[in-house]
């Protein structure tokens, strides 16, 4: 593997969704998750058509909703595709034009060519799954605020408060992406030979008749994971099969969100309305088995539905909320570390196990019931 000079350096800019309703997506990240709007956008026509953006923060996680205003806007195709759903995850670059070049001559496949904008340069390439491309974005020189990703942008210059307690998201901790069988090693082999990243986790998931291949590679830079799943052949595709045919292809399904108190932060946005997956009480039974834990009681893990997990580095605490798309796609990930570098693929096992632990357990009580009858 080549090194990545310096002017290459790529490093997560913010994450961009297209969706139907700008304002109604970034409504829902103000409310439900503690985001501020801090800049917009109009786009009049051209090229690339009209569009709507709205950039919100929360830390070090920016997120930017566009909604197309015309059918040219990219925005609108992928949105009748797909739904709703995360379409380019951008990266800053020292020097964009350099960074472009560098990335097709590994095979990137190049969308947008090297364009200078009022001292800001920004180019295109295709991410390594499907219709998701990443933006390479240079700031102008002395340009240091992240809240404005994009040139063309203006930021909010009174920006609402935030109601209520802070919720205490601080960065994006990874992106979780499906793509179709047979399809993991491309996806996972196009970021170590393009942008250098490693491989960092890879394994082999089955819980009863459905199974899934994974693998995590990291950037260079440290700050942007993926971790890419597909349907193994050999068992049932199971959810990872509903949500490509619902999706329409492969495609980032979450986000996952770190912070460093995820009872805390679970807490406020249970306030907040967001609705987490439930998890049986028969997993935190085993789970006192299974961990001596290290942060956090089993009781707060308990009351607001937290998974724990443990590999060689420490522990883990994650959850996911419910789906609100109407595809029933893309969610989000709640993820504290304390030490662990993996991604909660015990619990994928623990939580299968629970469930039928559960399901074994109501039906021999309906089956002693009957008896009984």
């Amino acid at each position: 593997m080549t090194d990545h000079t310096p002017a290459t350096a790529l490093r997560v800019s913010h994450v961009e969704l297209y969706v139907t309703d700008a304002e109604a997506a970034a409504s829902a990240f103000v409310d439900g998750y503690g985001f501020q709007v801090c800049a917009t956008a109009e786009r009049g026509g051209g090229p690339e058509g009209a569009s709507r953006s709205l950039a919100l923060r929360q830390a070090d996680i920016v997120l930017v909703v566009t909604q197309a205003l015309d059918d040219t806007h990219p925005a609108a195709a992928f949105v009748a595709r797909h739904g709703d759903g995360i379409a380019d995850i951008a990266l800053s670059a020292a020097d964009a034009r350099e960074a472009f070049a560098d990335a097709v001559s590994r095979s990137a496949v190049p969308l947008a060519e090297p364009a200078e904008r009022d001292g800001w340069v920004t180019a295109a390439v295709a991410a390594g799954f499907d219709d998701v491309r990443h933006t390479l974005v240079q700031r102008p020189a002395g340009h240091t605020d992240t809240a404005v990703p994009l040139p063309g942008f203006e930021p909010v210059a009174e920006p609402a408060e935030v109601s209520g307690e802070p919720v205490g998201l601080t960065v994006l901790d990874h992106v979780a992406v499906s793509v179709p069988m047979g399809q993991l090693a491309e996806s996972t082999g196009y970021y170590e030979r393009v942008f250098g990243y490693a491989s960092v986790y890879e394994e082999l998931m089955v819980q009863g008749t459905e199974a899934m291949d994974s693998k995590a590679v990291r950037s260079p830079a440290g700050d942007l994971t993926f971790t890419v799943l597909a349907p193994s052949p050999e068992h049932d595709a199971g959810h990872l099969g509903d949500f490509l045919e619902r999706h329409g292809s492969g495609g980032v399904h979450h986000l996952a969100f770190a912070t460093p108190d995820i009872v805390t932060a679970v807490d406020r946005m249970l306030e907040r309305g967001i609705v987490f997956l439930g998890t049986p009480d028969t997993y935190y039974d085993r789970l006192e088995q299974r961990l001596k834990l290290n942060r956090h009681s089993m009781a707060e893990l308990r009351k607001a539905r937290i998974l724990a997990d443990e590999d060689h580095g420490g522990q883990l605490f994650q959850i996911f909320t419910r789906t609100v798309h109407p595809r029933r796609t893309v969610f989000y990930e709640i993820i504290e570390r304390a030490g662990a570098d993996s991604f909660g693929g015990g619990n994928v096992r623990a939580l299968y196990d629970a469930v039928q632990a559960e399901k074994a357990e109501h039906e021999a009580a309906a089956h002693a019931d009957g008896e009984g009858a």
